[in-house]
Parts: structure tokens; sequence; C-alpha cells
């Protein structure tokens, strides 16, 4: 491949080989307003899975470049770009305010779980704020997401009864109280309630069928026990008494 007049890569950039086989297609492109610093670590992931290494990447890199990433990258001084890891510090000043802001440790702890949230939505979102936590112990995020959960529940009464040590063992027990409110979720659920209703009451009546034809052999039996005493009694003599002079 021919050196393009002007550009940002070095001469030993140039000559490094891209794998033949190489797709990029699917890849999504980085137009300079999301976040550099997870578009980056994922281009590393797909280019180490094709055979793709060392400097290379800038190769290919500029590929994934539109809108004003790309009029950025072909403004750089030709020959520039001399490593992967240079220009990925370059890349990272030019577009640091497309990065999020990185949380504080302390600020895991003004996220307490809402009156009527459920267990497993407040997991889930304190999990995700400690994502953006730079420098985060597992110590750390265990105390924060202890003193978190709602005051008086059922799963803070546990935790006070017996203590986790990581933030393993946390999420296991969480596990067992977010089944139990999932459960109770469904029997307060007028539909699913009428519905375990219906089903138990047709476990426990009979076929009306049944019971008909149960019924009429029990009436005919009655009829026939009816018509066989009128009949005894119409054959017995009848006694009449005299009356005395």
């Amino acid at each position: 491949m021919e050196r393009q007049r002007g550009s940002p890569f070095s001469d030993l950039i140039n000559q490094l080989p891209i794998p033949a086989k190489f797709k990029m297609s699917t890849w999504k492109m980085y137009t300079g307003l999301e976040d550099p610093v997870s578009h980056v670590p994922h281009f590393e992931l797909q280019t180490d899975l094709q055979g793709v290494q060392d400097d290379a990447r800038c190769r290919i890199f500029s590929g994934t470049l539109s809108k004003t990433a790309q009029c950025w990258f072909f403004k750089q001084q030709p020959g520039s770009i001399t490593s992967w890891d240079g220009f990925v510090r370059i890349f990272y000043s030019q577009f640091s305010s497309a990065m999020p802001l990185l949380a504080e440790p302390n600020d895991l702890v003004d996220i307490k779980q809402r009156d009527n949230e459920p267990l497993k939505d407040y997991i889930q979102r304190f999990m995700q704020e400690a994502t953006k936590v730079k420098f985060l112990s597992d110590d750390g995020k265990l105390i924060a997401i202890n003193l978190a959960v709602k005051v008086k529940s059922l799963f803070w009464s546990s935790l006070k009864r017996k203590s986790t040590r990581t933030t393993q063992e946390f999420l296991d027990r969480a596990e067992e109280f977010i089944k139990l409110e999932e459960a109770e979720r469904k029997m307060d659920n007028p539909t699913q309630a009428t519905a375990m209703q219906e089903k138990t009451s047709a476990r426990i009546t009979t076929n009306p069928l049944e019971g008909s034809k149960n019924g009429g052999k029990n009436g005919k039996r009655c009829n026939r026990a009816r018509n066989s005493g009128n009949q005894n009694d119409s054959k017995k003599p009848q006694t009449t008494e005299q009356s005395k002079p």
C-alpha cells in the first residue's frame, strides 16, 4: 500500500501488514460526540480477535472515524503518529470533553433505595453508578451498598443479624429477597390472583354433567321409593270406627 500524501502515519506504520480477512463493516463509527474511553477498548478487543496487533491498529482505526473526528484526524501533521499508544493519548486528549465525569467513592453513599423501589431495581442502579467510579475497592463498594439499603426492610434486618464480607456475598444474599419480593408482587396482582382462584376451584368442584347424572339417578330412586310406599298403603285394609249405640 502506498503512503498517502500528507498522511499522519509514519513510514513504519504504513509498512505494517493488515490481515487479508480483516472485517470492520459492523463497527460503530465514532463522530467525536461519544465516549472515547469506551470506543478505543472495544476497537482493541475486535482487532485482537482478528489478529491485528502492534501499531497496525492506527491505520485501521482511522476507518472508524466520521464527521468531526474524521476531520480532526486528517488535520494532523504528516508523520506525527508514530505508535498506537501515542495516538491513543492524543485521541483521548482531543475528545476529553466527551468523556463522562467519573464519580467519587463518596458519591455512592448518596444512592439510597427509594421507599417503593424493588430491591432488584436498586441494586441494578447502584452497580451501574459504581462502574463510573475509577478507583473503587470491593470493601468500599460493600460499605456503600450496605448503607443504602432501605431501613427496616426484610433485607436490612437480615443484614443486621448477619453481615456480609464481600460484594458477591451481598448479591447472593439479596437474590433470595428479590425472589420473595417478586412472588409477593405476583400475589398482589388481581389478574393472577383471580386465575389462581379459578384454577383452585376447578380442582375442587366436580364435573357438572356427572353431578346432574347422579342427581337424576338419585331423583328416580326417591320417586320409586315414594311410589312403592303409596302402593303399599293402598293395599292395607281400611278400618273405620263404628259408632257405639
